[in-house]
């Protein structure tokens, strides 16, 4: 099966619809991957990216990147890496004052059992 990693600007596109042709093309793409005729790689930076232009170039509410967020992230059929601890993230980052990245990186100490070694004292609550 054909592998595809898409693009932040796809995404965006998609989830914008400032450009209606660049987003049909992304929803035929979507098609094609939900009917299993193309696999979807959607990496890390990706999902970074796309928070980070969607809070600080097009001002959305932290409430509407998140549900953005794990609506993609949850989508059976792509396949993003690190789901489950963005699904995590995504909660933590939701109820706190924390950056996204902050919050996978709590997230990723926790289910890596690790510990967190920060000089960010917005991340000592979450410190062993």
């Amino acid at each position: 099966m054909k592998k595809i990693v898409v693009d932040t600007n796809a995404l965006l596109r998609f989830f914008l619809n400032d450009l209606p042709q660049q987003k049909k093309a992304v929803e035929a793409l979507l098609l094609r991957a939900k009917q299993a005729k193309v696999k979807l790689l959607i990496a890390q930076i990706t999902i970074f990216e796309l928070c980070f232009v969607l809070d600080k170039y097009y001002h959305f509410k932290k409430e509407e990147i998140v549900e953005r967020l794990k609506v993609l992230i949850s989508t059976d059929y792509l396949y993003v890496e690190s789901r489950e601890i963005f699904l995590s993230a995504l909660i933590l980052y939701a109820i706190s004052t924390n950056s996204f990245v902050d919050c996978f990186l709590v997230t990723t100490a926790q289910e890596e059992k690790a510990e967190l070694f920060s000089f960010d004292r917005k991340l000592d609550r979450f410190k062993n």
